[in-house]
């Protein structure tokens, strides 16, 4: 199952599973880099990638998901918390308006995998 959570000091009533229809990289799922215990910026894709021994993500179909503002109020986001996220997202880079998500667990059996290649193409795994 994937389960949805919490990211950072979000304050929402319900966890969100989040997605994200950029099908090359999501910007913000990079790890966060640290010097003196701070974080000051994400890894990119290459260094994510080696940093956790690989990448895989998971797919869906979207008509699953809420985006925008529905899944702003399905997670109970305040507005000025759903600002703050768009605006990390465009400082990190990211394009906030691929964005969508669930409130709900997903079995993975239902879903799409792919991991990242050695030569950094996305294949899709079977199990």
């Amino acid at each position: 199952m994937l389960v949805p959570g919490r990211i950072g000091n979000e304050s929402t009533d319900e966890p969100v599973l989040w997605f994200s229809r950029n099908q090359h990289w999501e910007q913000t799922a990079g790890k966060a880099c640290h010097e003196a215990g701070q974080p000051v910026r994400r890894l990119t894709m290459r260094e994510t990638y080696a940093e956790g021994e690989g990448l895989v993500r998971y797919g869906c179909d979207i008509k699953r998901l809420y985006a925008g503002e529905v899944l702003r109020r399905k997670a109970r986001i305040t507005h000025e918390d759903w600002a703050a996220l768009y605006e990390a997202g465009k400082l990190q880079q990211a394009y906030p308006a691929a964005w969508c998500g669930s409130v709900d667990s997903m079995p993975i059996d239902n879903l799409v995998v792919h991991v990242m290649s050695e030569r950094f193409t996305w294949e899709r795994f079977e199990a």
